[in-house]
């Protein structure tokens, strides 16, 4: 299962490079989709790689990829992007952050040296 969350992101942060070729963007909507996208991909990756060794997702690396997800959503309105560059950020954020964000917990459960409480203990 966790191959397919961190290769879904990765899918995702992928798309958002070529994302800006689709669509009619400002240059600096272009520039973050790029800049995120490829983060995204790299971050996920790493992930799946691990999965894919059976070895745990990186607690940081997951969590990064959550953040830029949220960065997504929110970057449309700070950056003025209007139509459908913006729902495809906010769409690709919402995705990012859910998938990633449930990668976080269970990267951060499965160290058990970490700082992390389980609250239904």
């Amino acid at each position: 299962m966790m191959k397919l969350t961190a290769g879904g992101n990765g899918a995702i942060g992928c798309w958002l490079l070529v994302a800006p070729l689709v669509f009619d963007a400002p240059a600096t909507g272009r520039w973050n989709d790029v800049l995120v996208g490829a983060a995204i991909a790299v971050g996920a990756g790493y992930n799946c790689a691990r999965a894919a060794r059976r070895r745990s997702m990186s607690v940081l690396s997951t969590g990064v990829v959550t953040l830029l997800g949220c960065w997504l959503v929110i970057a449309p309105f700070a950056l003025g992007l209007e139509g459908p560059a913006l729902w495809n950020d906010v769409v690709s954020g919402t995705v990012v952050a859910g998938i990633g964000s449930y990668n976080t917990y269970v990267a951060a459960a499965a160290h058990p040296g970490s700082s992390f409480r389980m609250t239904a203990e």
